[in-house]
């Protein structure tokens, strides 16, 4: 069962490991240098997005997301 990320205060993401994203629309923040960051609808990962992250900053809403390039520092607000 994948971990519930929340709002207002800062997460880490395990490298690899799949955590659910709030069900409201949400603003990722990391200072971490270009890692690979991946949503997904499914808890499976059977299809998958990379996201694109903007100056350390990515709109996302629901779902499921994974860090694959490294553990990271996170912030999500809401949007």
């Amino acid at each position: 069962m994948p971990t519930l990320l929340s709002l207002g205060y800062e997460q880490t993401l395990t490298q690899n490991v799949i955590f659910a994203l709030p069900g409201v629309r949400c603003l990722l923040f990391t200072d971490a240098v270009a890692p690979t960051i991946q949503q997904s609808t499914d808890f499976g990962f059977a299809a998958s997005i990379t996201v694109a992250l903007t100056n350390g900053q990515a709109e996302l809403a629901g779902g499921f997301i994974r860090c694959t390039s490294a553990t990271i520092d996170v912030l999500l607000k809401a949007a």
